[in-house]
């Protein structure tokens, strides 16, 4: 694996040379990608309790939101409950998790349903920092080569290759994600990527941060991929506060979409949210529309969030009392 992963690298230093940045979406994901995260698997980090510590999303939660529109869903989730890693070099095994992660993408495409597979842990791995240490780093490439290698031929699959990575600097972040895409492709995947920048991927802060100049350095063999950003509404952007700043819907992305623009990319927005007081429904409301109205840079988003243990989180779509909350009549008559 050691050799295989230093392959990769190589193959993806060479095809840097060859290739431009910008992403040609392919014709398939061309219609407008909305939808919902589905969190569940990926609480808990450090604790292994399935249906205790950690839950996976069922069929009937991909119904629900499929009957309001909504085809596309983000799944986070952690490596280490999908892989087993022995050894001093990633080998990694599927566990019993897996089978069950298989099991969901497979009747989610019962229903036309698209499942994006998102390793939900900020940039690490159990051993490190990904782009910085080495052993994180080859857990991080090895994990999505056998993803790939298993999901190759399962269209109703997009790869997001990580949540919010934010302690590595954007030069620690870029070389990782290469890598990873190469060792994606190698293993005969096609499918689009979702590539997030480092610095928490916000769209706020995008042209503010090496962002803006590092990331266009992605290099995909297969030209089909999206940079995945983040926003929220709040203060600081960071989405803890059921308030929304005036204007925020409208103006927060404006940069990153000129960015993307200049650089004949595309966007998705992987995660924002709101709560349902009124100012901040206006607000979420205004954002959708932004993202609309530039479909030229933006191909879709999934909202933050949908999934059973959300109680009553501020910013949950979860139907509460099989009643619907505020927030999803926001995103259905943004979906029209």
């Amino acid at each position: 694996m050691k050799f295989q992963i230093q392959k990769v690298w190589r193959t993806a230093l060479v095809v840097i040379a060859c290739l431009s940045a910008s992403p040609a979406i392919a014709d398939s994901k061309a219609a407008w990608m909305t939808g919902v995260n589905l969190s569940g698997a990926e609480l808990n980090a450090k604790k292994s309790r399935i249906n205790f510590d950690y839950v996976f999303p069922t069929i009937k939660e991909i119904e629900y939101f499929r009957a309001k529109g909504f085809r596309y869903f983000r799944l986070p989730v952690l490596m280490q409950r999908l892989f087993q890693f022995e050894g001093g070099v990633p080998d990694p095994t599927p566990t019993a998790d897996w089978k069950q992660f298989v099991a969901l993408i497979d009747k989610a495409a019962s229903v036309d349903a698209v499942i994006i597979v998102d390793f939900h842990q900020f940039g690490r791995t159990q051993s490190g920092l990904i782009g910085r240490d080495a052993a994180a780093t080859q857990e991080f490439v090895a994990a999505w080569a056998e993803t790939a290698k298993r999901l190759k031929d399962k269209p109703n699959v997009i790869f997001n290759l990580m949540n919010e990575p934010h302690e590595q600097t954007a030069e620690e972040w870029l070389p990782a994600a290469n890598t990873a895409i190469a060792a994606i492709r190698q293993a005969g995947a096609k499918q689009l990527l979702l590539v997030p920048g480092s610095y928490w991927t916000g769209a706020h802060s995008w042209t503010t941060t090496p962002n803006a100049r590092v990331m266009t350095g992605v290099v995909d063999p297969e030209n089909n991929f999206a940079y995945d950003v983040h926003q929220y509404l709040d203060s600081n952007s960071s989405g803890t506060s059921p308030d929304a700043v005036p204007g925020s819907g409208s103006e927060r992305l404006k940069a990153f979409t000129e960015w993307a623009r200049q650089n004949h990319a595309h966007g998705f927005l992987g995660e924002f949210g709101f709560s349902s007081a009124e100012p901040a429904l206006r607000e979420g409301a205004a954002l959708i529309k932004y993202m609309s109205d530039n479909r030229d840079v933006w191909i879709g988003w999934t909202y933050w969030a949908a999934g059973p243990w959300w109680g009553d989180y501020m910013y949950s779509v979860e139907p509460k009392n099989g009643t619907d909350r505020p927030q999803l009549d926001v995103l259905v008559q943004g979906n029209k």
